[in-house]
Order: C-alpha cells, then structure tokens, then sequence
C-alpha cells in the first residue's frame, strides 16, 4: 500500500505542475483492443511447465492525463484479461504414464501511471513513448484443466474458480504491480480530438501467488519458484483536450 500511495502522490505532484505551465492541456479519453499474455515460471515451477503458452485476450478502460509541449503524464482504470496456458511433460504416478495441460483466465482491474514523450513530425502525426507502474487488482478468474494418460480414452477435466486475498485459501494476492513500457503513435484530428495507437508491455515485477496460500499447500513444499504474468498489449484509443495554454 505504501508503494501505491507513492505512486499517486508522484502523479498528483506532477499534475500540479504541468497545471501552472504554459502550453499544456487536460485530456480525457478511452480505449480497447486485444492482449496476448502467458506466465513466466522459475526454479522447480518451470521444470515442472516447461511449456507456457500465450493466451488471447481483452482489454479497454478510460484514460486521464496532461500534456505539456512533448511531455505527458497519464492513468485511467483498465479492464484487462490476462492469464496463460501451460502443460507439464509426462510424468508417471499411480495411475500410469500421464499428460497434464491447464487454461488459466484472469481478470483485472489495472491502474496505469505512465510518463511519456510524443515527437511531433509536421503538425498531425507523432510518435509516442511513455513507461511507468501498473496497479492491478485482482476481480476474478478460472482454471479449465485436464489429464490425459497414455493407453486410455478417459480424460479427467476439472474447474476451478480462482480467488484473490490474503486468506490461506486465496490463491493469488489481491494487488499486482507491473511496470510498462508503452510506444505507439499518434495521429491529430483537429485543435481538440486526437487518435492514438499503441502497443504496450506489462511485466509483473512479483510473484502471483498469496504467501499464506502458498505456505499452506503442500504442493509448494516439492515445487518452488514464483509464477509472473507477461501481458502484451495492443489497443486504439482516443483523447478530447482541454486547453491550459496557447498549444489549441
């Protein structure tokens, strides 16, 4: 908590700034698209899934933020899909030689807070780079798996719901912090109205996981090693400025 409060002071700080200077705005905005996102395992996790798989989805929220002559500052609330598929190799246990494969879908809200640069080329079109900490909370998620084993046609399919706590039976922490890095591009419509293309890169910074779920289940006792999620983003939006200065 103390991380996200630093956060919001730092934008909040940077907000009043960019309200005292000249040619700046205030613009407000949305946007959607699709991700692609997968888990990246390490230690014993990651022998155990050797193959992690990217899993297709959604995202789209509403966008708040400053722009001073080149320079932006910006968050919002985003809706954003994440998750991955991964199987192990085969393994044997009592039931004989199998194959284990899971789907895992998760849903956040994020809260981005990006500072940024745009390189104007002529008087409509530029390029845009901007990066920072993302705050996402965990709202609600499934897991479809299976286990196939070898010389039979009987598939064993299970689901499960996934929860967000810090209680012994949540399986993963309530808040994630992520770090973006976000380039794109952006296109002028008129002295108010721009578009935007981008495409951005979410890196969880921490294990997944909820510590006393972790602690709790034998599992983790024979498997250690964190779980992060990789979320590739790739969205349209647009912005409606509220001039401060002289630039609109």
């Amino acid at each position: 908590m103390k991380k996200i409060a630093l956060v919001f002071t730092l934008f909040l700080t940077m907000s009043f700034m960019v309200l005292k200077a000249q040619n700046s705005s205030f613009y407000i905005g949305a946007n959607g698209g699709v991700n692609l996102s997968k888990f990246k395992f390490t230690e014993d996790l990651k022998e155990l899934y050797p193959t992690s798989n990217k899993l297709l989805g959604l995202n789209g929220g509403v966008d708040l933020g400053f722009e001073i002559n080149n320079f932006t500052i910006a968050t919002g609330v985003q809706y954003v899909q994440r998750g991955s598929e991964y199987q192990t190799a085969n393994f044997e246990d009592e039931n004989g030689i199998g194959y284990y494969s899971a789907k895992e879908k998760l849903h956040y809200a994020s809260i981005p807070i990006q500072f940024g640069y745009r390189k104007y080329f002529g008087d409509a079109v530029a390029l845009s780079i901007a990066f920072g900490p993302s705050i996402n909370f965990g709202v609600g998620g499934k897991i479809d798996d299976q286990i196939e084993y070898f010389g039979s046609d009987q598939i064993e399919k299970q689901n499960f719901k996934v929860l967000f706590g810090e209680g012994v039976n949540d399986d993963y922490k309530s808040t994630h912090m992520g770090f973006q890095i976000s380039p794109g591009l952006v296109y002028k419509v008129n002295d108010h109205s721009k578009l935007k293309f981008n495409v951005t890169w979410d890196f969880g910074t921490k294990d997944m996981y909820n510590p006393r779920y972790k602690s709790a289940n034998a599992f983790f006792e024979n498997n250690k090693g964190d779980q992060l999620n990789r979320t590739a983003m790739f969205t349209v939006g647009y912005e409606y400025h509220f001039s401060f200065g002289d630039k609109y």
